[in-house]
């Protein structure tokens, strides 16, 4: 059996970062539309008081993608209160920022559960996120067959890399009685998963 050693903690940590940052990183707008970036985040303001979570998750992207360095305290205020407002990439974004620890302490075990949240909504980034939290027990107690479960039912939502990280680093840790135990488990939860 293959132990979860320092480089497939470095790989799980980058995968979790390359599912969060990247899979949705950039802010667009319609090309033939010409965008006064003050303008419209106090447009985005207005709205994000008045409890807006659309506005709210908004202006958490953009402390991140428009301000050199990034403003990550911002941000995460912005993602918590969209996040509370069942906002799902807020939430997604909450938790990567608290594991992390960007703009905050990190807190892998909030992070686990801002996840847990957007993972029973459907969201495979945070299917996957859960899975590397059980993978690496942070935050959460260390289990291989957790692990797999939400890195499969990531899988079966279209995430190709949760697949990967699953076949090529978790599931070669595991026996096949817990690769099994795993498969019970994904046909209890997915069945409580929205769609």
């Amino acid at each position: 059996m293959i132990k979860f050693n320092f480089f497939n903690s470095f790989f799980v940590i980058s995968f979790v970062f390359f599912l969060i940052f990247f899979s949705d990183s950039v802010i667009s707008y319609a090309d033939d539309e010409i965008i006064n970036l003050e303008t419209r985040k106090q447009e985005l303001t207005k709205d994000a008081y008045a409890g807006d979570a659309d506005a709210q998750y908004m202006l958490g992207r953009l402390a991140l993608e428009t301000k050199n360095p990034p403003d990550h305290s911002t941000a995460v205020y912005w993602f918590r209160i969209a996040s509370e407002s069942n906002h799902l990439k807020a939430q997604e974004m909450l938790g990567a920022q608290l594991f992390s620890g960007l703009g905050v302490p990190a807190n892998p075990k909030e992070a686990s559960i801002w996840w847990y949240k957007a993972a029973m909504a459907g969201s495979s980034t945070a299917q996957a996120s859960l899975g590397v939290l059980y993978a690496l027990g942070s935050g959460v107690k260390k289990d291989l067959i957790e692990a797999y479960k939400w890195l499969t039912i990531a899988s079966l939502y279209g995430n190709k890399a949760a697949a990967i990280q699953r076949d090529d680093s978790i599931s070669l840790q595991m026996t096949a009685n817990e690769i099994r135990e795993a498969q019970k488990r994904v046909d209890l939860i997915i069945k409580e998963i929205k769609k």
